[in-house]
C-alpha cells in the first residue's frame, strides 16, 4: 500500500509540474507573439551586431544559451536605452519565476476573497459582498442573495465588482452606483448584475483616492505597481511604477489604454510614461507633466508591501497594486504572482533585477539544470 501511495504522489507531482510548465510556456509564447507583432508595426531599428553579441555573451556566461533578443529590441526601441541586462520574458516566466514562486499555491492564495484574512491589519477597500464558489457572505457571515442585494443597496457610495480568481488586466472590473435597486451599468438591477458574475467575485467600496493621483485621471483609481523580492534578510523593492488610466476609463491598466510611468527612489515620477505599445508620453491625458510629479505616501506604500510580503513566503517575487487614499494612507488592492507583467517595469526603469541580476539568474540557472 505504501508503494502505491508513493507512486501515486510521484505521478501527481509530475502532472502538477508539467501543468505549471505548460502554463508558463503558453504565457510566454503569447507575450512573445505580441512583441513580434509590435516590432513589425513600429518598424523598430534592429539591434546592432555588437549589441547582440553583448546580450548573448552576458547570458552565456550565466548559463543561458539561445537567448531570445526580441524583448531587448522592444525595450531599447521604447526608451532608447540599450542594456544587455534586460530580462527576457521567457527567462522570467519559465525559469526564474518557477524557481522562486510555488505554483502549487496558485491560484488558491490569490483568491481576492482571502485577502482580508491573509493581510489582516493592512488597509484594504471596504468589502460589501463576497461570493465564494457560489456562496454569499456579508460582514464575514453566510448570507442569502437577498441579503447580498440589500447590503449593496444600503451602501452609500460607489461600488466596484470584480472576479476574485484570474482577473488580470482589469477584465470584468466594473465600477457602478445604485439608485432604486438599479445600477448605472447597462441599467442592470443589482440581482441581474450578481447573476451575470455567477460566482467567485467580490463587491467593494470604491477607494477615494488622494487628490494628487486623481488629478492624473479622475475616472480611474491610479495605483502603484511595486515588485518586491523576498530574501532571508529582508524584502527588497525591484521596481516601482505608477499606473494611470485614460480619460473615461474605470481601470488603470495599460491594456485598457492607460499608461505607466516609473517612480524614482525619491518618490517622484520619471520624465516619460509608456503605453502598452511602447509609445512614450511626457504628459497625462489631463495635461499633467510627468517629470518630477510627486507620488503621495510613496515610502508608506513601500513599507506596506514589505510588511505584507512576509505573510506569503510561498512567493518570493510579487507584484503589488497599491492605492493611496484621501487620508494619505496606502490601500492594498491586489497582488500578482503568475501573470506578472515585467515589460512595463523595464520600459520605465530599465533592467528589472538591478543589483540582484546575477543572483536571480543563478537561482534560475540552478532550477533549470534540475528541471
Amino acid at each position: 500500500m505504501r508503494v502505491y501511495y508513493f507512486f501515486k504522489n510521484l505521478f501527481l507531482n509530475y502532472i502538477i509540474k508539467t501543468r505549471q510548465q505548460l502554463l508558463r510556456f503558453n504565457l510566454t509564447m503569447l507575450v512573445l507573439k505580441k512583441v513580434k507583432i509590435r516590432l513589425k508595426e513600429i518598424n523598430s531599428k534592429k539591434l546592432s551586431k555588437t549589441q547582440l553579441k553583448e546580450i548573448r555573451l552576458f547570458y552565456r556566461k550565466r548559463g543561458y544559451k539561445h537567448v531570445k533578443t526580441h524583448w531587448h529590441r522592444f525595450y531599447t526601441a521604447a526608451n532608447n536605452q540599450f542594456s544587455e541586462k534586460y530580462i527576457p520574458e521567457d527567462i522570467f516566466h519559465v525559469v526564474v519565476s518557477n524557481a522562486l514562486n510555488e505554483m502549487k499555491q496558485w491560484p488558491a492564495l490569490l483568491d481576492k476573497n482571502l485577502s482580508e484574512r491573509l493581510f489582516n491589519g493592512f488597509k484594504q477597500p471596504v468589502s460589501v459582498v463576497k461570493n465564494v464558489n457560489g456562496f454569499y457572505y456579508v460582514n464575514g457571515r453566510p448570507a442569502s442573495m437577498a441579503e447580498a442585494i440589500e447590503s449593496c443597496c444600503n451602501y452609500e457610495d460607489r461600488l466596484v465588482i470584480k472576479p476574485t480568481i484570474e482577473s488580470g488586466g482589469g477584465r470584468e472590473v466594473i465600477g457602478f452606483s445604485i439608485v432604486d435597486r438599479i445600477t448605472n451599468h447597462k441599467s442592470l438591477t443589482v440581482e441581474e448584475l450578481l447573476n451575470y458574475y455567477k460566482k467567485d467575485f467580490i463587491i467593494q467600496g470604491v477607494v477615494n483616492q488622494h487628490s494628487a493621483l486623481k488629478k492624473l485621471n479622475s475616472s480611474s483609481l491610479n495605483t502603484l505597481r511595486i515588485m518586491t523580492y523576498l530574501k532571508e534578510d529582508d524584502v527588497h523593492v525591484l521596481s516601482s511604477i505608477l499606473r494611470i488610466g485614460s480619460v473615461g476609463m474605470f481601470t488603470d491598466n495599460s491594456a485598457s489604454g492607460g499608461m505607466v510611468c516609473g517612480i524614482k527612489e525619491d518618490g517622484k515620477l520619471r520624465e516619460f510614461g509608456y503605453l502598452a505599445s511602447g509609445d512614450n508620453k511626457t504628459k497625462t491625458d489631463t495635461n499633467i507633466v510627468l517629470k518630477d510629479y510627486e507620488v503621495p505616501s510613496y515610502n508608506k506604500a513601500l513599507g506596506m508591501v514589505k510588511g505584507m510580503h512576509s505573510k506569503v513566503p510561498y512567493f518570493r517575487i510579487i507584484s503589488w497594486d497599491i492605492a493611496i487614499d484621501q487620508d494619505e494612507a496606502p490601500v492594498f488592492i491586489e497582488y500578482n504572482t503568475y501573470r506578472q507583467s515585467i515589460g512595463i517595469h523595464q520600459f520605465c526603469n530599465g533592467p528589472l533585477f538591478g543589483d540582484f541580476t546575477d543572483e536571480l539568474l543563478e537561482i534560475g540557472r540552478q532550477y533549470k539544470s534540475l528541471a
